[in-house]
């Protein structure tokens, strides 16, 4: 069965506010074995709003439409509903008791032009608001099945999953779904797609692959479809598995997303501390670090040195070394090492060094260029990377390929 999922609002398309309902929404579908077609963004326009309920209703089973329904003159989602389906507009006076009570109850009175809001069309099945005051509606045409709700996303989010999805997984039967996932990192989808080619060839039918990039990492995704769920759990194990084999290097993980907390749970298991000196990153890196919940088991700090004189000063980088190779050089990242893990007192440093941009860029070393290492007592290791012209993906990048040096090193002197 196939969905569309309609984001109603002119904030949405000029970008003053993110439309994060769509993409929980997706999710939710994908789990219940219904395929996302399309999500289309539009305006609050009636007219648009029409064509659109037209177009999608000749497209899918599902129609989900979010925004639109609240008391002011810019939201016609309801009007345009009624318009649609040639129905007059009802007014339902337990809505607007529940208006009342919920603005009692906050100590507010509930202004007249909120009545608005307790109209629907003749055919509406209302969905209460458990979050807020404007209902939502479920309209079914033929085997089609329409759902209105709120833009705003806790209240939407509250419907679907009290009202909605219960009722879709009551009156319509799904096929079961199961889906898997291979975290890597330090590897773009090109080498893997590569890698699993002949993998993805031999996919039975009813299987498919995804590759999901972001930066520094790539998801993929195992996708099956089946009537026997017990079957499709059997099949996707063995699928998973054989993937991970084909591409070992680069997994980090089939069940945890966080690369950070990975790498974190590898060095609380191993009662190893780290700490960090990065110039170019400006602390990004340590972010990274302290985002996860008991960051300080294993993380001892780190030494932002976005200047020479830190890095001589707290790292004890020599004058002469940022004299003769400059801040961004193997030379000068080899003593940021050596100073954090005396000044820091752990067992592994990692130290970024580079030029971010727009600006600060020569032919030897231009935007982009860094240095980044990491070192135990006993070994360095330090590589130069040529990245973007973009400042703040040079820094997600500088700081997200620490954390694969650091795996790497992990996996090689302590696992």
């Amino acid at each position: 069965m196939h969905a569309i999922i309609i984001s109603i609002g002119d904030e949405l398309l000029i970008g003053n506010t993110l439309d994060t309902n769509a993409h929980w929404i997706s999710n939710e579908l994908t789990q219940l074995g219904i395929d996302v077609l399309s999500r289309w963004t539009i305006s609050d326009k009636k007219e648009v709003i029409i064509k659109n309920l037209h177009s999608a209703v000749q497209k899918a089973d599902f129609v989900f439409i979010t925004g639109g329904l609240g008391p002011t003159n810019d939201d016609l989602t309801i009007e345009s509903l009624a318009v649609f389906f040639h129905q007059p507009l009802i007014f339902h006076e337990e809505i607007w008791d529940d208006i009342q009570q919920k603005h009692f109850n906050r100590k507010s009175v509930a202004k007249e032009a909120g009545k608005k809001m307790a109209f629907l069309p003749k055919n509406a099945i209302p969905i209460p608001n458990p979050k807020g005051t404007a209902p939502g509606s479920i309209y079914f045409e033929h085997d089609r099945m329409i759902v209105s709700m709120p833009g705003v996303p806790y209240e939407m989010k509250a419907m679907m999953q009290e009202t909605v999805l219960p009722l879709i997984q009551k009156k319509y039967k799904m096929s079961a779904i199961v889906l898997s996932h291979i975290y890597t990192a330090g590897v773009g989808e090109t080498v893997l797609s590569e890698a699993l080619q002949d993998f993805e060839k031999n996919l039975p039918q009813n299987f498919s692959l995804a590759y999901l990039p972001s930066v520094g990492r790539v998801r993929l995704r195992i996708s099956g479809k089946g009537d026997n769920k017990g079957e499709l759990e059997k099949a996707s194990y063995k699928l998973t598995q054989k993937a991970v084999s084909l591409i070992q290097r680069y997994v980090y993980s089939t069940t945890e997303p966080s690369f950070e907390a990975v790498i974190g749970q590898i060095l609380r298991e191993k009662k190893l501390q780290v700490g960090a000196a990065e110039s170019c990153t400006g602390g990004y890196l340590s972010h990274l670090f302290t985002k996860i919940p008991g960051a300080s088991d294993y993380f001892k700090g780190s030494i932002i040195s976005y200047s020479n004189e830190i890095k001589i000063s707290a790292l004890n980088v020599k004058k002469e070394t940022l004299d003769r190779y400059g801040a961004v050089s193997e030379q000068t990242v080899s003593e940021m090492l050596s100073g954090a893990l005396t000044s820091l007192y752990v067992d592994i440093a990692l130290a970024i060094s580079g030029i971010a941009g727009p600006s600060g860029g020569s032919k030897e070393k231009p935007v982009g260029c860094v240095y980044i290492g990491v070192a135990n007592r006993q070994e360095q290791y330090i590589k130069r990377l040529q990245f973007t012209n973009n400042r703040d993906l040079n820094i997600e990048l500088s700081a997200n390929t620490a954390l694969v040096m650091l795996h790497i090193f992990l996996k090689k002197h302590y696992l």
